[in-house]
């Protein structure tokens, strides 16, 4: 599987068509390498072809840029070079089982759910943290719920309610599964929609999770985007869960679309070498102190100390931020 990305990367990173092969088997000149240039992280071979303006009737030249690797000390660099070790064999499907039992959910009967080993995901830390099943989902997989803390879960906040404290979910079941496969049942207090704050939903848990369920940590997006940015034609490696139980990476051989209707909540994350950081939802807010407001909210509605169920925020600041260009 890896040299299925690194041979689909090569045409993953052209920002302008270059032939070589076939200008060695024809007539027309090879391109001629011309040097070098940076995008923020981003270092690029820059090729002058000859092209041939039939108007002028005269030779000009085309230049194109093919993305070659990244700084040494940047995120991005980070991030491509562990997915890279990360991926030998792996497979975008999350589960090897996922199913409901007949008359679920009427019949109070739990899901099945086995994580899949060969996942693209597997063994990392903070998989314990999706949830692609509850009681309030809807179709399968839709509307999922991501741990934050071992007391609170995250989901979209559009089309669930007004904004404001509900108990509409109250009773309601969310499954996770730990990574030796057995289920943890976390039964839905109260929560809290969030609209012109950022679109979020947070619900609050009768109990906390247990050890087997690893809350993911999180970091801003503006943050992230400063030190990972997107740079045209290279690699950027991020975990996009879907509603058919699949993972998104954005990477040749990882791709899935993740952007159906009904996905809007799925988790965002960062692969932090061999962990998962949330970063936001699918067209949803990502971690802010909104968010955390409305965390301590619940929690003293509960009777719970806030200072227990903080978000845990990663430190991203030993990498370079670039600006943008």
């Amino acid at each position: 599987m890896k040299c299925k990305i690194l041979a689909l990367l090569g045409a993953m990173t052209m920002l302008a068509h270059v032939d070589i092969t076939a200008a060695l088997h024809t007539n027309a000149a090879p391109p001629e390498f011309v040097g070098s240039t940076t995008n923020g992280p981003a270092v690029y071979t820059r090729f002058r072809n000859p092209a041939t303006n039939q108007t002028a009737n005269a030779d000009t030249y085309v230049t194109n840029l093919v993305f070659d690797h990244y700084l040494p000390d940047s995120l991005n660099q980070f991030v491509w070079t562990n997915f890279i070790a990360h991926t030998n064999g792996r497979s975008t499907s999350l589960w090897s089982v996922r199913s409901h039992p007949p008359g679920w959910p009427t019949n109070g009967s739990p899901p099945n759910l086995i994580w899949n080993t060969n996942s693209l995901l597997w063994g990392m830390k903070g998989m314990t943290a999706i949830s692609q099943c509850w009681e309030g989902e809807g179709y399968d997989g839709q509307v999922p719920i991501t741990a934050l803390t071992r007391r609170h879960g995250y989901t979209r906040g559009h089309g669930m309610a007004a904004e404001g404290i509900w108990t509409n979910w109250t009773g309601k079941k969310v499954w996770f599964v730990t990574h030796s496969n057995q289920r943890v049942e976390a039964v839905i207090a109260r929560a809290s929609v969030s609209l012109s704050r950022g679109d979020f939903t947070i619900f609050v848990f009768r109990e906390d999770l247990p050890r087997g369920i690893e809350p993911l940590r999180v970091v801003a997006q503006t943050n992230l985007l400063a030190r990972y940015p997107v740079c045209p034609g290279a690699p950027r490696p991020v975990c996009q869960t879907e509603q058919t139980g699949h993972v998104n990476a954005g990477i040749p051989g990882f791709t899935i679309a993740a952007w159906k209707g009904g996905d809007s909540g799925s988790p965002d994350m960062l692969p932090f070498a061999n962990e998962l950081v949330f970063y936001g939802g699918r067209s949803t807010a990502g971690p802010s102190l909104a968010m955390q407001a409305d965390m301590d909210k619940l929690c003293v509605l509960e009777g719970l100390d806030p200072r227990k169920y903080q978000l845990q925020w990663v430190d991203l600041s030993r990498f370079p931020a670039y600006l943008p260009r």
